[in-house]
């Protein structure tokens, strides 16, 4: 049997391991991110994982705790608000099934380990819907599978975190040949790879003794719910009122709370985690508001300060009221100026900057949500890739949260013209996912690198067209502009809007209308629109 020095870890060991595990990924995001398949710049999966595990280096590098619990579950939480993209969401649920099984250990075996990685790879496969072979969830599992078979012979925590190594080695290798779009460009995929990455920087840093320090490379929007981090420009209310309390009873409805709290003031946000209760609001009467939260446990912390004497220069004086609670509020990601004004003229009570290559955390999102005095929330991500992070929410807040599963700004666009206040949640659900699926997105970018994609020869700059998962590529513009309007005669669309990216002058944008007008005929409808979004010179919706 192998001798190893770690047979178990304690709270102090886990904590550096997770530390470990942001650098590892800080440090290879670039090389994860060149692993995307497709050759447009929205290569994030590195970028994504390193942000959201990156949250939780953060948050543990203020925490004094050596308890293996309160780290496990402090490392779940963080992640969980730092969320971005599929993967970094993927990456959050994995870690936080390791913290439900290690809700009351002291210590962590080989053994234990097994069962974390067991219960993490079954929390991401069931955030997702269709899970596909040749992806992290794969190499997750595998991993899971090996560590429960080689504990049974060696107890020892280091040596089952080697034989997974081992096996994500061998998992990740085998995705070329179980995805056929990895095994064309014959690159493994790239959230495996982060899970490779994470695990490879854990155990070098348990072998080595490593004293780890999180070093981000660049500075970040910051991602977790810092609440000294709210102001407000009109100042309705004068005390920003902060608290924490350690709940008597985990099992306690925080509800009543949270619905009197909205009644105090304003800018309210309240997470309710079982255990503690975190709660930000803008009062005129804090001692009313502390004195309802000892209803419900023991202060931990209090915060009260006096914004108008603060923030002189941003004073209005004006009677407090409360706040109208609205049927129905819309949160909508969007990239581009002239995206976010849209949006809003459209009803969207708030706008979540992001998209393509800059994917918003799930805190982001539930921010956004927070804002909104509303029943029930729809959240429109507008990106595949930023649907995960969006089911998410409903998880931090006890407001009802509907999710649209729309994957493009266009196809937002269609479901909030679908949209009526009128209907209940589920009729507005279905009209407004029956209408977004009439629609078909094209865009327009360029190749961010030399690459071959399904037979394709592809350099750096040249033109692509990405509709439907298909590429198109060219030097002139024009070509790709044919090809889709092929496309949209074939799919006899009454209606095109084209939309116009923040590079491309209005002349320019004139010049792609008239091109696709004289190839289309009078017969479609064919509107121009400011976009402003990055990445993107054109996108092009056909109904």
């Amino acid at each position: 049997m192998e001798q190893t020095k770690h047979d178990i870890i304690n709270g102090e060991d886990y904590k550096n391991l997770i530390i470990n595990a942001a650098q590892g990924l800080e440090d290879n995001k670039e090389e994860i991110n060149d692993l995307n398949v497709f050759p447009v710049p929205d290569g994030d999966t590195g970028s994504n994982m390193s942000l959201t595990v990156g949250e939780a280096a953060r948050t543990l590098e203020n925490s004094d705790s050596e308890s293996l619990t309160d780290t496990a579950t402090a490392t779940a939480k963080a992640m969980l608000h730092g969320a971005r993209g599929n993967s970094g969401v993927i990456t959050s649920l994995i870690f936080r099934g390791i913290a439900k099984v290690l809700e009351n250990a002291t210590v962590c075996d080989g053994k234990t380990l097994a069962l974390a990685l067991t219960k993490g790879a079954e929390l991401a496969y069931s955030s997702v819907e269709n899970p596909a072979d040749g992806t992290i969830l794969t190499v997750v599992k595998y991993s899971a599978e090996v560590a429960t078979r080689v504990a049974k012979e060696n107890n020892s925590f280091e040596y089952v975190l080697k034989c997974v190594i081992d096996a994500a080695e061998t998992a990740l290798n085998e995705t070329i040949k179980q995805n056929p779009v990895l095994e064309k460009a014959g690159v493994v995929d790239a959230g495996g790879m982060g899970w490779l990455v994470i695990i490879k920087a854990m155990y070098n840093g348990l072998v080595s003794g490593k004293t780890a320090k999180y070093e981000a490379k660049e500075d970040k929007k910051q991602r977790s719910a810092d609440f000294s981090a709210y102001e407000t420009a009109d100042i309705t209310f004068t005390f920003c009122t902060e608290f924490i309390i350690k709940k008597h009873n985990p099992d306690a409805d925080s509800a009543e709370l949270k619905s009197y709290l909205s009644t105090m003031g304003d800018s309210l946000v309240m997470i309710d985690d079982g255990e503690i209760i975190k709660a930000h609001v803008h009062t005129n009467d804090p001692h009313q508001v502390l004195g309802k939260a000892l209803e419900y446990g023991i202060y931990e912390t209090v915060k009260v300060e006096n914004m108008k004497s603060q923030h002189t220069s941003k004073l209005v004086e004006n009677e407090p009221k409360a706040q109208e609670l609205l049927p129905y509020g819309i949160v909508a990601v969007a990239s581009g100026e002239g995206f976010s004004e849209l949006f809003k003229e459209l009803g969207a009570n708030e706008i979540v900057s992001g998209g393509q290559t800059m994917n918003p955390s799930t805190n982001d999102i539930y921010e956004a949500v927070c804002k909104i005095n509303a029943k029930t929330i729809f959240i429109l991500p507008n990106n595949k890739n930023i649907v995960l992070s969006a089911n998410q929410v409903q998880d931090l807040t006890d407001k009802k949260i509907v999710v649209i599963p729309t994957r493009t700004l266009p196809e937002g666009i269609s479901a909030m013209l679908a949209f009526d206040s009128s209907l209940p949640p589920l009729e507005n659900y279905d009209s407004m996912c029956e209408i977004m699926s009439t629609v078909t997105t094209m865009q327009i970018t360029y190749a961010a690198k030399d690459s071959t994609y399904d037979d394709m020869q592809i350099s750096a700059g040249d033109y692509l067209g990405v509709s439907c998962g298909t590429l198109t590529t060219n030097k002139d513009l024009t070509q790709i502009l044919s090809a889709f309007a092929d496309k949209i005669s074939k799919l006899q669309s009454q209606a095109v809007s084209i939309y116009y990216g923040k590079d491309v002058a209005e002349d320019e944008a004139e010049k792609a209308l008239m091109h696709l007008t004289d190839l289309l005929g009078d017969e479609v409808e064919i509107n121009l629109y400011y976009g402003g979004q990055p990445v993107y010179y054109y996108i092009i919706s056909a109904e």
